[in-house]
C-alpha cells in the first residue's frame, strides 16, 4: 500500500511539472492575458528551468508508474 501511494504521488508531481511549463504557458497565451507568464524568467539561472522541467516531469511519471506496479 505504501509503494502505491509513493508511486501515485511521484506520478502526480511529474504531471504537475509537465503541466506548469508546457500546457500552462499555452493556455496563458490562448486566453490572451497581456502580462508575461509569471514563471517564464528571461535572465539568470531560472531562465533555463523550462528546458529541464518537462524531462524531469516525464522521468518522475515513469518512476512513479514503475513504483506503483
Amino acid at each position: 500500500m505504501q509503494t502505491k501511494k509513493l508511486g501515485l504521488s511521484l506520478f502526480f508531481v511529474g504531471v504537475f511539472f509537465m503541466f506548469v511549463h508546457t500546457a500552462l504557458p499555452f493556455l496563458w497565451a490562448l486566453v490572451g492575458i497581456p502580462f508575461a507568464f509569471p514563471l517564464a524568467a528571461t535572465e539568470g539561472v531560472l531562465a533555463i528551468l523550462p528546458g529541464f522541467t518537462p524531462p524531469i516531469g516525464a522521468l518522475l511519471m515513469v518512476i512513479g508508474a514503475m513504483t506503483y506496479g
